[in-house]
């Protein structure tokens, strides 16, 4: 079954938190306190944050799943321009696998064993049975199986891409 990494992907006009914001959002994830986060846009979609910040409709769909390993935060976050807050969700994957198949990948890693570039990126399927997890030392990698991937967007869900691992490349 193909896998595919989740990234942000944004429309014009669409409402979300700049890349340069999302580390207070991390703080958020992790319970730590966090300053004043903002954002931009004016159009609704589900994937506001790249580090996992998500509409209430898109809650509301993961919750439907009954997947036992997905927290989901409330933040406020506020309008750049306007007085205007949003509260949004992020949605925290507590299921880590080990499936990166590193003699067939091309990766750069330091001595933390954190990947820091992929080049090529070959995982590991018979590894996982799990819809939604993240790969064990990819930074920010959601990872869904076909099957959610397609539940994701017959439902609706905006401002989502769906990245198929083995094209995922990571700078």
């Amino acid at each position: 079954m193909p896998y595919y990494i989740l990234e942000h992907d944004i429309d014009p006009g669409d409402k979300y938190v700049s890349w340069e914001a999302d580390g207070n959002l991390e703080r958020a994830m992790e319970g730590k306190p966090f300053p004043k986060t903002y954002y931009q846009g004016e159009f609704d979609t589900d994937f506001i944050s790249g580090h996992y910040g998500i509409s209430a409709k898109a809650k509301d769909f993961f919750l439907s799943l009954n997947i036992p390993h997905l927290e989901f935060i409330p933040v406020t976050v506020y309008h750049t321009k306007w007085e205007e807050s949003m509260e949004i969700y992020l949605m925290k994957i507590n299921k880590e696998i080990d499936c990166v198949d590193y003699e067939q990948s091309d990766l750069f890693m330091l001595s933390d064993k954190k990947i820091r570039r992929v080049r090529k990126l070959v995982v590991k399927k018979d590894s996982i049975n799990e819809d939604i997890f993240t790969i064990h030392n990819l930074l920010h990698s959601v990872t869904v199986s076909e099957v959610l991937k397609n539940k994701i967007t017959e439902y609706g869900l905006k401002g989502f891409r769906f990245v198929p691992t083995d094209k995922y490349p990571m700078y």
